[in-house]
């Protein structure tokens, strides 16, 4: 973990039909950090106070650029955090907190077939463990859900890392894909290979990763969800992204820390 001033490589905005605005950005970072799947940074621009606290990014990509990291990142813009992230121009600094968090488990899937489900921006924690699924030869297949077609960040690189035969996406008002909730679609295709083994990777609002843990406890998979949490520090301290998990103790749940512990968990160990 290093916490340093990175530089803005780039950063393009744009706005949905419903008025959503995402962004894409792009930092470059100096020194040398590990980036794994999964992972995310705390980050900010450079010499703005208020708001006071970074925002919690997960990572979408990272590549290297010479002696540089260059790492992506998918946002939303939501409040006054984000709409700063979105007045970055290239040049401009930002404080960087990472790699902060865990990891997915990739070598559970050995012998299994991928089902990764990604809601809105949700789609930015899973892209790398796509890159490193097909890496290790593990057949990979995405659902990604949306509110409109704009919503389904990421879409158009999936489909190229994939193949779109390999890619389904749902939309809330059918503007792409198929009408309704990801999670029925995903259904659908859990009932459809039964007999072969599979394991499901997941990144989204909280009622789509509960639905996906009823599913996979129904059909008897693993299942590894990326949690979504409001953070302060991202690295323990404040204790403001706690989160249930099952426990023997007399209450039946004690609390886990979603940027030290996670942001990854078992959907078998989550209480909710």
């Amino acid at each position: 973990m290093i916490d340093t001033i990175t530089t803005v490589a780039s950063n393009e905005t744009s706005e949905t039909a419903s008025r959503r605005c995402y962004g894409r950005l792009r930092l470059r970072i100096a020194e040398q950090i590990s980036v794994l799947p999964g992972q995310f940074a705390m980050i900010k621009p450079h010499d703005e106070y208020e708001p006071l606290l970074r925002r919690a990014m997960a990572y979408y990509r990272s590549d290297r650029a010479g002696d540089a990291l260059i790492v992506e990142f998918i946002y939303q813009v939501l409040g006054r955090g984000t709409s700063m992230l979105a007045r970055l121009k290239p040049g401009d600094s930002v404080d960087f907190l990472g790699s902060l968090g865990n990891t997915y488990d990739i070598a559970a899937a050995s012998g299994r077939e991928a089902l990764l489900v990604a809601g809105g921006v949700g789609s930015a924690a899973l892209y790398m463990l796509a890159q490193e699924l097909l890496a290790r030869g593990i057949r990979a297949r995405l659902f990604i859900g949306g509110a409109s077609r704009g919503d389904l960040c990421g879409l158009a690189d999936f489909s190229e890392l994939l193949s779109a035969a390999r890619v389904l996406g749902t939309t809330v008002d059918g503007s792409y894909g198929e009408r309704g909730m990801v999670t029925v679609p995903l259904e659908r295709q859990l009932q459809s290979q039964r007999d072969e083994p599979a394991i499901i990777y997941a990144c989204g609002p909280d009622a789509m990763l509960h639905r996906i843990s009823q599913l996979a406890e129904q059909y008897a998979l693993p299942a590894q969800l990326s949690l979504e949490s409001p953070m302060a520090c991202g690295f323990g301290i404040c204790v403001g992204c706690a989160v249930a998990v099952k426990d023997a103790c007399p209450e039946g749940f004690v609390y886990k820390k979603v940027c030290t512990d996670g942001p990854i968990f078992r959907s078998d160990e989550l209480h909710w």
